[in-house]
């Protein structure tokens, strides 16, 4: 529970330190489950707060075709290792609430309803653009399962002419 408690002040006190998201997006996402070979489905947003560094908050599920049925709510913070490349590559790591619906039926002896969990891990990701796509590979801190995260977040207000963040094209100018 102290890193959980220590992983949520730190993201706390950088998101105040920064004051403000430069840019945001939001997106779908599928993930898989290697050990136990199960697919889920989440929503997540990329909340920027500088060049390399963001806020990802996320929900995600694995129904019941799966032999585990359970949900993760929380939250990873990000570093993007190079910002102005296409594609980068970033770390995380995040608290997360397991919300194990089934439980019940496991043969584990410390199967719970209610578990927090760290998750770390990394990945690849579009820098820029409409449509950035992103590659992860996680781990989470209470049963060692890793899973593969694949999905986009759609930047509304990112479809910038060029292929910078700070390229600017206003129609009403570039028209005379």
């Amino acid at each position: 529970m102290k890193k959980i408690t220590f992983l949520l002040s730190l993201i706390i006190s950088i998101s105040a330190k920064s004051q403000v998201i430069n840019e945001w997006g939001v997106g779908p996402e599928i993930m898989y489950n290697i050990p136990i070979k199960g697919f889920g489905i989440g929503v997540r947003s990329h909340l920027h707060l500088s060049e390399r560094l963001f806020v990802s908050p996320q929900i995600s599920f694995y129904p019941g075709w799966n032999q585990i049925v359970e949900s993760y709510w929380g939250a990873n913070i990000n570093y993007n290792l190079n910002p102005s490349t296409k594609w980068g590559v970033f770390l995380n790591a995040g608290p997360y609430y397991n919300h194990w619906s089934n439980y019940e039926s496991s043969d584990y002896s410390k199967a719970q309803q209610a578990n927090f969990t760290a998750e770390f891990g990394g990945g690849i990701v579009k820098n820029f653009g409409c449509i950035r796509p992103f590659l992860e590979y996680r781990v989470n801190s209470k049963w060692w399962e890793s899973n593969l995260r694949l999905g986009f977040n759609v930047y509304f207000g990112g479809c910038k002419g060029g292929k910078g963040r700070n390229n600017h094209l206003c129609p009403a100018y570039t028209s005379l």
